[in-house]
């Protein structure tokens, strides 16, 4: 049975109130269906580079990325973030990535600009996968966490931002206890945004990534 678009979203708020824990409120669901919600902006994008399937957002992982001064990114997926009066607010996403290349990784974003930032992402580290929590200021590393990871292929990311700090943490299955990498300052420079990041595919070589399940939560 087709659910009729007038009623998607109601349903995507209501699922994802069952799936929340009970101090943890749902203030923005993505489907990834038939097109993106309002609101998303993309850096530097390549059309032919993303595609929507089923839930799913496909993003040909990015050959350049945003390290230093590189900032040559292709395809970063942000929006505004909704402000919270009281608690914390979070952004949750299930990703599908395998890197081979050096450096290869994807996850969650909180950005300012391409020389202020925190990632949250899956990379590949000589021959070791990591979960990285990394901070740049200035296009300098401001920070940096990490725990070494060569388990699920699929894994979820969680960014908790309070108090302009930021906690890193993932888990392999939303029925796990989030696991920390790390807490840092936030690089502020004006008003953020919060989304999907890709970075140092081979070149000579097509990779993709798979987004799912991304939210933002307040965190009471």
């Amino acid at each position: 049975m087709r659910v009729p678009c007038f009623v998607l979203p109601f349903l995507l708020l209501v699922l994802a109130s069952v799936g929340a824990g009970e101090n943890e409120k749902p203030l923005f669901t993505e489907a990834f269906m038939d097109k993106l919600a309002d609101g998303w902006t993309w850096v530097r994008e390549d059309p032919k580079g993303w595609r929507l399937d089923k839930g799913t957002l496909i993003v040909r992982t990015s050959t350049g990325g945003l390290w230093q001064k590189d900032n040559d990114g292709r395809n970063i997926l942000l929006r505004t973030p909704p402000k919270v009066q009281d608690g914390k607010l979070a952004a949750e996403v299930l990703v599908d990535i395998e890197p081979t290349n050096l450096f290869e990784n994807a996850g969650l974003i909180w950005y300012y600009d391409d020389d202020n930032y925190v990632i949250m992402v899956k990379e590949r580290i000589g021959k070791e996968i990591h979960m990285q929590l990394v901070a740049e200021k200035d296009a300098k590393l401001d920070a940096g966490f990490h725990k070494t990871f060569n388990e699920a292929k699929t894994v979820w990311f969680r960014m908790v931002v309070e108090n302009g700090k930021v906690t890193g943490s993932y888990r392999v299955s939303s029925k796990e206890d989030w696991v920390t990498v790390g807490q840092c300052s936030l690089p502020v420079r004006g008003e953020p945004k919060v989304g999907l990041t890709t970075a140092y595919a081979p070149k000579d070589a097509e990779h993709f990534t798979r987004f799912s399940n991304f939210r933002i939560l307040q965190i009471k």
